[in-house]
């Protein structure tokens, strides 16, 4: 077992958590999907891997020491990439969601989160006028 397996996994579900959504968008808005594009996804996924191996290679034979003094985590360029690739991934599964429902996620959660405030100042006020 590799030290970076888990990495590969969590890159590997986002990209297929970022097909099936995709896949689900063009269902929903009665969009063609094309079998050119599941090639496209395999060769990201490809491409993904590969950049994830090559960089824990790089990260253990050269920078580890170095990120070690500094950071005190393992193989921490190879954790950083990954997690710029994941957010990519993680960017355009709310895109797709988004245009699927033609909802905006981020302003549901300021509304939501404005919500809870004000419960949250309901809530107070009662217990202090009790």
């Amino acid at each position: 077992m590799i030290p970076v397996q888990g990495i590969l996994i969590a890159v590997g579900a986002a990209i297929a958590i970022h097909t099936v959504t995709g896949i689900y968008k063009s269902v929903r808005l009665r969009q063609s999907f094309i079998s050119r594009r599941f090639a496209d996804v395999i060769l990201k996924m490809f491409v993904y891997e590969l950049v994830i191996l090559m960089l824990f290679s790089i990260d253990y034979f050269l920078l580890s020491e170095f990120f070690c003094l500094w950071f005190s985590v393992n193989y921490f360029f190879t954790k950083a990439c990954a997690m710029v690739l994941i957010f990519t991934e993680m960017v355009s599964i709310k895109e797709n969601i988004e245009q699927a429902h033609g909802i905006n996620i981020l302003k549901q959660l300021r509304e939501a989160l404005k919500r809870t405030k004000d419960l949250k100042d309901y809530v107070f006020d009662l217990t202090k006028n009790s």
